[in-house]
């Protein structure tokens, strides 16, 4: 049995990123896709990237990728923006789409 992929959703505060995370988890489990997703503010961040396979910056803390990218760089864990459609729509599946095509590259 293979580890699950590791998402954390980055926010603020983990409002909005708790939500997007559980629609997220339903996606992957309607696919079979072993998946656990977190949701955290970018300060959590930097103290358990190591812990992640995936970063994603919601909208509203763009201004952060810079900072929130160096973190991941350093544990090896790939940093981008969550489709701005897909968080607008809290759009598991898309979400889940981004997450996948991510661990692809």
């Amino acid at each position: 049995m293979s580890e699950p992929i590791r998402l954390i959703i980055l926010c603020s505060w983990g409002a909005t990123s708790s939500q997007l995370a559980v629609q997220v988890e339903k996606a992957a489990q309607k696919r079979n896709i072993e998946l656990k997703a977190d949701a955290g503010g970018t300060g959590e961040f930097k103290k358990k990237a190591s812990e992640y396979d995936v970063a994603l910056l919601e909208p509203q803390v763009r201004h952060l990728k810079k900072e929130v990218t160096k973190i991941g760089d350093e544990n090896h864990v790939p940093v981008e923006l969550v489709d701005q459609r897909a968080f607008g729509l809290m759009d598991g599946d898309k979400v889940l789409d981004q997450v996948l095509a991510i661990l692809k590259k």
